[in-house]
């Protein structure tokens, strides 16, 4: 018999790290956050041992029930547009291990030695994608937030908790972030909260993006069995080695386990305690153990009978009730008609690029469907998910109607799915100075009209004029300021052995002298015609602003000084991105309610901002059309009339043409400038010499 748990966590955290032998070792960092919890509230104490005896009178009679428990589950996917934003498919693909685990019809439950094939169960739970929201609206059961906090969460405060939750005791909350900081050693993988410790604000389940499923971000080592030891968890269970050779985990059919590492390689005939009667070896195919994910293939009869009792009782009874499965959509109504809804694999496409649709309606069951797909290879479908291909840019409307035998209903949305040509809008080398207003050249808004980037007519590097995210003490703290470049085609850098580079200038100032206060720079690229991005970027604290002071309220950058540099040096260490023929940027500024950040000179190309773009007070250049498809005009402005010398170089620098060598007048001046198609060469510098220097300005020609 194994003795009482005497000293029970509040929260249940998987912690791994990768030892020499690159197996990973779990280790728990529950203990310092139980103990913050129980100085907060000394009624727990007295809780969790009410709790424990019932679990292990529990324990000792485990029974079969005629009908599976069913459990709604929402994913929010907290992301900031990066890898952590997982697909839909690879949730999927966890929830179907989570459904073969509790089952017992995971395949690798064949390997379970002898010993212990008797006590394995079926647990009899399943877990499905909750499909009505708490607002009594389709969903999918997958919630994407952008995180304004970032993706990394600090166990002990947990602020992703706060962007978003669903009713703990109508739906499975699984948070999906990139890393948990804690107090513990090694990484943590993820963590729960006990049901009899719970509240409103804590409940449910933090997990990392890498340990949800076997496909995707995956680490497909793990076998998706963090989350199946973490519900197990949500459901009372404790872990295996729980007291250590004295064995505190309330069942008697999981042999007593020295430590969080014993069985971290899976040990063929690992037996750690002797204190068992019968002594039987470690049991590492226990899910609640910290053995490597593709080893674990089981839970016992008595751990299934103590989550029965947790799912027998509140708060975990309401989830499995009958009202709650219809209320949120896992059982249908068999008395109205369904609600029309969907979602798509992808809002935005790169013509010729196929997209998926999913019904997702609700409230009943769907007997017939019809889509409405203008523009697509398949103007009309009756498939569940339809694939479709667009081939001539624009935005169309999608429609789906579905019926069953009360009714029919209609969803129409406008403009729903953008189509992007494949070719980009830009050839490096490209620069943007924002003297006008940069929508006219392929920039575009990607957040709300209250927070949008806007033109600066007064403050600027270069030039007169900037773009600014206008922040102040009375913006809300996590508002986000967010444009896009248009696209760019790398490739044509890299086919001259030539590094790609972004570049850009920015002014900011920090409000205090706490970095933690500090606005955030965030820079994305997209290579699929905007439908996704990875973040490239971050920039905060004094990564970000000058390093002359601090201001508040209100900073506005004076000089050159107040201007930093921000700049990739490189793009080939990023995926080979210096290949993309349709790369697009996209700049957010995440606001804490400090100051403004003003953005200037932004440089797609093989130089750095500023490096080769040298205007003077008495001559002034622009080149447009850049890139030019076919002649390109120079505008030049003199403030006196001066003999100019007008060249085109290569980019080794070498005259390949001399365009003028002239006076001009006072005023403007308009040139014409041709490509040289000299060895297919497609970029040139344009150099503009007088007798006090000159002026370097890049020029792309289209092939």
């Amino acid at each position: 018999m194994k003795r009482i748990l005497t000293a029970m966590a509040l929260l249940s955290v998987a912690n791994v790290k990768i030892s020499a032998q690159f197996h990973h070792e779990h280790s728990c960092g529950t203990e310092l956050l139980y103990q913050q919890m129980l100085k907060d509230d000394p009624s727990l104490a007295a809780k969790r041992e009410a709790y424990s005896q019932e679990a292990r009178a529990a324990a000792k009679n485990p029974t079969r029930r005629a009908a599976k428990y069913t459990i709604p589950v929402v994913f929010h996917v907290i992301h900031t547009n990066g890898s952590e934003n997982i697909s839909r498919e690879q949730i999927l693909d966890q929830m179907r291990i989570l459904n073969l685990d509790f089952n017992f019809l995971n395949a690798n439950k064949s390997k379970i030695r002898s010993q212990f094939t008797a006590v394995a169960a079926d647990c009899q739970i399943e877990f499905k994608l909750a499909n009505i929201d708490p607002n009594g609206k389709c969903t999918d059961g997958i919630n994407r937030v952008y995180s304004p906090f970032g993706v990394e969460v600090d166990q002990a405060n947990a602020k992703v908790k706060s962007l978003v939750r669903w009713d703990y005791t109508k739906y499975l909350n699984i948070w999906v972030v990139t890393s948990i900081g804690s107090s513990g050693s090694g990484i943590t993988l993820g963590y729960a909260v006990f049901p009899f410790a719970t509240t409103a604000l804590v409940d449910g389940i933090v997990v990392r993006h890498d340990r949800v499923g076997t496909i995707g971000t995956a680490v497909s080592s793990d076998s998706g069995r963090t989350l199946t030891h973490e519900i197990g968890h949500w459901l009372g269970l404790f872990h295996t080695f729980q007291g250590g050779c004295n064995s505190q985990d309330n069942c008697d059919d999981t042999p007593p386990v020295a430590s969080t590492f014993t069985n971290a390689n899976c040990p063929a005939n690992g037996n750690s305690c002797s204190t068992d009667n019968p002594n039987l070896p470690d049991q590492w195919e226990n899910y609640m153990d910290y053995s490597d994910g593709n080893c674990m293939a089981m839970f016992t009869l008595q751990q299934k009978a103590i989550m029965h009792s947790y799912l027998n009782k509140a708060p975990r009874s309401s989830n499995v009730s009958a009202a709650n499965l219809l209320a949120t959509g896992i059982t249908p109504n068999t008395a109205t008609p369904p609600t029309a809804a969907f979602s798509s694999s992808n809002r935005i496409v790169c013509a010729g690029e196929p997209v998926t649709y999913y019904d997702m309606s609700c409230k009943a069951t769907v007997t017939a469907r019809s889509w409405t797909l203008t523009g697509s290879s398949s103007p009309s479908s009756s498939s569940e998910s339809p694939v479709v291909v667009y081939q001539t840019p624009g935005k169309y409307a999608v429609s789906l109607t579905v019926q069953n035998a009360k009714g029919s209903n209609t969803s129409t949305v406008t403009d729903y799915i953008e189509v992007v040509g494949q070719d980009a809008a830009q050839y490096p080398n490209a620069e943007e100075k924002f003297e006008s207003d940069p929508v006219s050249r392929g920039y575009l808004h990607l957040s709300p009209s209250g927070s949008r980037w806007t033109l600066a007519e007064t403050v600027a590097y270069t030039g007169s004029k900037s773009y600014q995210a206008n922040i102040s003490s009375s913006t809300t703290a996590g508002t986000v300021f967010s444009f896009r470049t248009p696209s760019y085609d790398l490739s044509k850098l890299g086919k001259l052995g030539l590094p790609a580079r972004l570049s850009f200038y920015a002014a900011y100032a920090l409000p205090t002298a706490d970095v933690a206060a500090s606005e955030i720079l965030r820079v994305y690229v997209s290579t699929d015609c905007g439908n996704s991005y990875r973040q490239i970027l971050e920039r905060s604290g004094t990564g970000l602003a000058y390093s002359g002071g601090t201001s508040k309220p209100a900073f506005v950058p004076a000089n050159s000084s107040q201007w930093k540099l921000i700049n990739i040096p490189s793009f080939s260490q990023l995926g080979r991105l210096d290949t993309a023929k349709n790369a697009i940027f996209r700049i957010d500024i995440v606001s804490n309610a400090g100051n403004s950040v003003w953005i200037d000179d932004i440089n797609v190309s093989q130089w750095f901002s500023g490096t080769h773009v040298m205007e003077t007070d008495e001559v002034k250049a622009a080149i447009y059309p850049n890139p030019a498809r076919g002649n390109a005009t120079l505008e030049l402005n003199l403030t006196s009339g001066l003999p100019v010398t007008i060249d085109i170089l290569d980019v080794q620098g070498r005259v390949i043409q001399t365009i003028s060598k002239n006076f001009m007048p006072v005023g403007k001046s308009m040139i014409t400038l041709g490509n040289p198609a000299v060895d297919n060469g497609t970029i040139y510098l344009v150099r503009i010499q007088t007798r006090n220097g000159f002026i370097t300005k890049p020029i792309t020609f289209a092939p």
